[in-house]
């Protein structure tokens, strides 16, 4: 029987069986492919390939014996770290939110392809993975070759001696400083993420990534102003082009994100809410724009107080100032709230740095602006709100979380706790005779 005559009746076998097949690949080859579910319903797909249908069909025979006898290498088998995690980062691309796929791309670029790139996917193991995320918090990420210097050290220090140049300067290689545990933590993440996809896709058995151990992430409390500090950020803000947005962030404990995505239809003066539909986040090629919000708990309505209407007011006045000196120049597409003096959303950058100098010049405490979100928490806690209604104020997946970052930062509120208790419990004294 011909070649091709096999082959045909192999297209028909029984399934699982397997199947050979002509195929042109760089002249006249041949190819068998085997498919197979697991119990868990898991579709599978081999390919091998031969000369002749004969050496596709033999080899088809030894896949089918390893299936039989459980010993058949994973789909990963052959592929390297550096090729999956190239592929899926450009698959992952569709999935999240851009500024989410910002960060796993420069964790896969930036450390996990120059460390693990080389090794094979399914010889990766937890250790070399625990071995790298320690690399990363002692040493640094490692040096990319678009990143090397001009110009460096030579092995030989002899070597600009020898060339009479007294006036010559080496600069040495350049190194990255070492990145802190929580960062280390995020780059496991991307990894857990990648692998857990190879996984499903039948490429891996175990996602490697989640049996190694993460680095140990000291506990740092939240930094916060105290309700004097915030008071005089605010007094000391009060005519600053960026006051109104200090006000309104301490005021409602919105993301900087969140207030940049702003717009007048956001507000219902008569009801005194806020909703909250947009946020400014960074795009695909790096550059802002307005997307969704982080979660769907973050599109959220909260009350206005007072301190955030006159913050509006305030804004609201100093725009259409700016609007009328910009003229025909005004750019403002989306009808935001905080925008730059010709109507372009604001930077998050520039807002941070400005706030910085006006937290100097006000004498407060070195905090983030983002701190002012932690602030407004702490003192809707301090003040007796429930931690359900600041979960939800602030748009938190869940409670746990708000009571992971604010349920300690208030000492006094322990012993009002406290005092609580005994008033509750205090048993009245019986009247005397």
């Amino acid at each position: 029987m011909s070649e091709r005559a096999t082959a045909k009746r192999d297209r028909h076998r029984s399934p699982g069986e397997g199947s050979v097949y002509e195929v042109d690949v760089g002249g006249h080859r041949w190819r068998g492919a085997l498919t197979w579910t697991d119990p868990d319903g898991t579709r599978h797909r081999r390919v091998v390939q031969g000369q002749t249908s004969k050496d596709a069909r033999e080899r088809l025979d030894k896949l089918r014996d390893e299936l039989r006898l459980g010993t058949i290498a994973p789909a990963g088998h052959g592929i390297t770290v550096g090729e999956y995690l190239t592929d899926w980062i450009e698959r992952e691309k569709t999935h999240v939110r851009p500024s989410t796929w910002r960060s796993r791309e420069m964790h896969v670029r930036c450390y996990l392809v120059p460390t693990l790139g080389r090794r094979p996917l399914s010889r990766l193991s937890p250790a070399e993975v625990e071995r790298a995320l320690a690399r990363f918090t002692q040493s640094g990420r490692p040096v990319l070759p678009n990143e090397r210097r001009l110009g460096r050290r030579p092995k030989d220090p002899a070597k600009l001696q020898r060339t009479g140049d007294a006036t010559a300067t080496v600069q040495p290689p350049k190194r990255h400083a070492p990145i802190s545990p929580l960062t280390a933590r995020h780059v496991r993440a991307t990894l857990r993420i990648a692998l857990a996809a190879a996984v499903r896709e039948g490429r891996l058995g175990r996602n490697v990534a989640s049996d190694a151990r993460p680095p140990y992430v000291p506990h740092r409390p939240v930094t916060y102003l105290s309700a004097a500090d915030v008071r005089n950020l605010l007094d000391a803000t009060q005519d600053d082009p960026y006051g109104p947005l200090y006000a309104l962030a301490a005021s409602t404990g919105l993301r900087l994100g969140e207030l940049l995505g702003l717009s007048w239809s956001d507000l219902d003066l008569e009801a005194g809410t806020l909703t909250v539909r947009r946020s400014l986040a960074v795009a695909h090629d790096g550059a802002w724009q307005l997307a969704e919000p982080k979660s769907s708990r973050s599109r959220r309505t909260i009350p206005l107080p007072s301190i955030g209407r006159d913050a509006i007011n305030r804004r609201k006045a100093s725009q259409d100032a700016e609007s009328t000196a910009a003229g025909t120049v005004w750019q403002d597409q989306h009808n935001l709230i905080f925008t730059d003096g010709v109507g372009r959303p604001m930077r998050p950058e520039g807002v941070s740095a400005a706030f910085q100098k006006a937290r100097g010049a006000a004498g407060l405490p070195r905090v983030r602006f983002h701190d002012l979100r932690h602030s407004a928490a702490t003192l809707m806690l301090a003040e007796g709100v429930p931690l359900a209604v600041i979960s939800e104020w602030l748009g938190h997946a869940g409670i746990a979380i708000t009571a992971q970052h604010y349920a300690a930062v208030v000492p006094q509120l322990r012993r009002e706790a406290a005092d609580a208790m005994d008033r509750a419990l205090r048993v009245k004294s019986r009247p005397t005779d």
